[in-house]
Formats: C-alpha cells, structure tokens, sequence
C-alpha cells in the first residue's frame, strides 16, 4: 500500500517515508542538499512545518504547489541560507568592470548581468558601484538584475539597508560616495545605486523559456551557489546558464568552485588574480579575450616520502609575525593580490618562516599557480614545517591536476600528521563518494562534521575558498545527502 493509501486509512506516515520524501522533494524542486546536520534536525523542520499526522497533506501540497506557492517560497526561507558582503572576491568583481564589460560595451552594445544567487544584494550593488567609478564603463547601457530563491533575502536587497558588518571590505572612500549613515548603526544606498539594480524572486531551477532564452544575458555571476546544490542540479542550473548567455558570454564562480563534471562549454581565462570562464563562440565570431592555461605541474610522488617525514613543528602564533600578519589579514579580507605583494616585500627572517611560506603557497594555489604552490608546499613538507597543512596544500595542487590518486596519498598524511584537520577529512570524503565508495565516504564525512565545528581558524582561512566554517559544513552535509542517494 503507498504512502497516500497508509494517511486515507488513518495510518501515520513513518518517519524514515517522510523524511526522505521531503529531501528527495527539496533537492528535485528547489535543487538544494538540505541545510541539516542530521536526519533529527531534518525531521524537527519537517515538524515544525507540518505535525506528524499531517505529514502526508503536507508533501502532497509541496510536491504539487506552483511557482510562488507560500508553502514553497516559506520553505525556500528556512532552507537557504546567505553568506555574503560587498565587494566579495573584489579580483573578480574589477576584473568585471575593468576587462569585460568595456569588451561587451563595445561599438555602442548595452550589457545585460546577471546575479544568480544574489542573496540580499550585496554583490549586484558592488557591481554597479564600481561600474560608476569606472572611466571604462557607460552606466546607462548597464544592466543588471539580481535572482534568488529566497523572498526575505529578495525584500532586504530592495531595501538596500545594510549593516557595518556587510561593509566590512568596503573602500572608505566608496562607503563615503554611495552610502549614507542612518540613526543607529546601519548604512542606506544611495538611490543612484539601489535604483539601478532590479531584483526578483526566482528558482532557478524553474521552468521559464522567456527568462531562460538565447542571448538573454551577457554576463551570469553564480558565484559561491553551487556549494549548495546537488551535483545533479549543479548540472541543470549551468545548463540554464548556458543557453541564457550570449556566445562569446561570461560566467563568474567562486574562487574555489568549478566546472569539472557540470560542462564543457567554456574555457578559462585570466585577468591578473581573477580567474572566470567565457562560453564558445560559433564560427563567425571575433576573436575571444586571452585564454589562459594553467602551466604543466611536476609529477609528485603518489605518496608522501616516509624517511623524510618528522613531527610537525609547533607554529609561532600569528601575533608575533608582525609584516606576515598584514599579509595574513589581507588574505582574511579577500585582498590576494595584496596579500602576494606585501609577503615579497618582508624581511628575509619574516619571508622564510613557515608560517609565511604557507601563506605564499596558498595565495599561489588560490590565483592558479600551481607549480609555484606545489614547490613551496614540497619544501614545507620534506622540512617538517606545517607538516599537515603542506601535505593538505600538495593533495589540492595533485586534484587539480586530475591525479586523485597522489591527491589521497597527501590527503591520508595530512590527517596521519593532524587527527583532528577537519578539512583532510572532508576531502578525503568527497573522492570516495565520488570513486563510488559510499561506506567510506560516510565515515570521513561524518568525522569531517564533526571537527568541522572546531577547525583552527588559520586552516579556514588558507583553504576555506572564501566560505567560513558554516559554508563548509554546508558543504559536508550536502556530501552526505549524496552518500545516502548511492547507498
């Protein structure tokens, strides 16, 4: 007897029935791994939407609601959740302003942009801010909308109230131009810049061949979304993309996300420390922007030399590095290519510690000099020094370069050396489940989850890609979701 048959004859739905029904349905529609931690808190909201008795009545109303439906866009509310603030990854957003939309301008065309994703507006406003301070850029055929899943976030981003935290990176001087002090603590757009972004409520995985047509957008940023989406969404949602741009069109992710597995219709490129991705062009089109192929990375053992490997050394706290800790500060705000710069100015005593030369390795790692990375991280490694975080730093170069088996090999050593690096786990978990080894990915999962909650702060901000510690396990338990679906 199905679910429907058991609720007509009084039954009560089980709660391993309702539970995975309601995230098979919240992956399907809203394309989202829920947010929850553990089958407990998943089944608390399912509750506290809908009792038990009324579980069945529930899901029938989701499963057939449409577009809009309250049910949904409430559900939408408790299940997204924004980690944001202006002028997030500033490298993209100038390389933006400053190298493709003067090449989409050209000869008198407008540019259309999108903001997939746009949480409560931050990233589409830092765009039309720094598309007004820029001599190479024309306002006026600027054109820029905002989407996202979430009604509230949708009312904030009109609102366009932001408090000092959302401003924390933000340029003095442009806090001064484009904002205004309210009473209290919160600052205001001004209307030049709130009035020149449209923003709408919009799943993106909805069906809607007008917003969806060929050439409807020049620009798609997507950045820092698919962290939480499932790989089979991930795969829609890029494919929508794709269609909607024009040929020749530009996509922007985040620092630490890919296209690996969801397409093969772009191609990378590179604008100093930004990198992002330009769809092909049909035969008759003018010659694409400087494409950009990372440089061949040396051949590393598959795994860590065990003569050469020593306890690792106990790290000098941050506070005592006086020049590296402005570099380390920088690195927290997103500033990379600062960051870079600052570390080759120190004295050599400052340059050549550990500490330091991790944070060059990452900062090499993060604007795609992998051989430079991987270099610094081998010399790291084979000396001791940051012993865990320079084998985890080798593992990400070797699963960049396709070579997952030397990438676990590093991985392994990272977690041998550091018990308890929640990240080593984390990646650990990820290649099994996708080597179709779902028992052990559980197991590194469920660990990295675990550790997730007490990771040092200086392995977030080195490897975290721009998320903080509740993104990543976000992450964590959208990896476990897919494990459930293998097994």
């Amino acid at each position: 007897m199905g679910l429907a048959g058991q609720a007509r004859g009084g039954g009560v739905m089980e709660p391993k029935e309702g539970l995975d029904r309601f995230a098979a349905f919240v992956e399907r529609r809203l394309g989202l791994v829920p947010a929850s931690a553990s089958k407990e808190e998943l089944a608390a909201l399912l509750e506290e939407l809908a009792p038990r008795r009324q579980w069945e009545d529930y899901l029938e109303k989701l499963e057939s609601a449409p577009a809009g439906d309250a049910a949904l866009r409430s559900l939408a509310e408790r299940l997204t959740v924004g980690e944001t603030y202006f002028f997030r990854h500033q490298a993209q957003l100038e390389a933006l302003v400053e190298e493709v939309l003067p090449h989409v301008q050209r000869e008198g065309r407008s540019a259309r942009v999108l903001s997939a994703g746009c949480s409560t507006g931050e990233e589409a406003y830092s765009l039309a801010m720094l598309a007004r301070e820029s001599a190479r850029v024309e306002p006026s055929r600027l054109f820029i909308k905002g989407v996202d899943l979430n009604p509230r976030a949708i009312e904030r981003a009109r609102w366009a109230h932001y408090s000092p935290w959302a401003l924390r990176v933000t340029p003095e001087p442009l806090r001064e131009r484009w904002f205004h002090a309210l009473p209290g603590s919160e600052f205001a757009l001004r209307p030049e810049v709130s009035d020149s972004v449209h923003f709408e409520e919009r799943n993106l995985l909805d069906e809607d061949s007008g917003f969806w047509a060929p050439n409807s957008f020049d620009v798609v940023l997507f950045r820092n979304v698919l962290i939480y989406f499932s790989p089979e969404a991930a795969r829609r949602a890029i494919a929508r993309i794709e269609q909607a741009l024009t040929p020749g069109g530009f996509l922007f992710l985040g620092p630490s996300e890919t296209l690996r597995g969801l397409s093969d219709a772009f191609e990378v490129v590179q604008a100093g420390e930004a990198f992002y991705f330009q769809r092909g062009r049909g035969a008759s089109s003018t010659a694409r922007l400087r494409i950009v192929t990372p440089p061949p990375i040396p051949a590393a053992p598959t795994a860590a030399p065990a003569a050469k490997a020593v306890p690792p050394k106990p790290a000098e706290p941050l506070h005592k590095l006086e020049g590296a800790g402005r570099a380390w500060r920088l690195l927290e705000e997103e500033r990379y290519a600062e960051a870079r710069s600052l570390l080759e100015t120190l004295p050599e005593h400052e340059r050549e510690h550990s500490l330091s030369r991790l944070l060059q390795a990452a900062l090499h790692l993060q604007a795609g000099l992998f051989r430079e990375a991987e270099r610094l991280g081998k010399a790291l490694a084979e000396s001791g020094a940051q012993g865990a975080a320079a084998h985890y730093l080798l593992g990400l170069c070797r699963e960049q370069a396709g070579d997952t088996a030397s990438a676990r090999a590093f991985y392994e050593r990272a977690v041998h050396l550091e018990p308890t690096f929640a990240l080593g786990h984390l990646r650990l978990g990820m290649l099994a489940r996708r080597e179709g080894a779902p028992t052990h990915a559980r197991v590194a999962l469920r660990l990295a989850l675990t550790l997730l909650a007490h990771e040092q702060p200086v392995h977030l901000m080195l490897f975290g890609g721009g998320f903080g510690r509740h993104g990543l396990m976000q992450v964590c338990q959208r990896e476990l979701w897919a494990c459930s679906e293998v097994a």
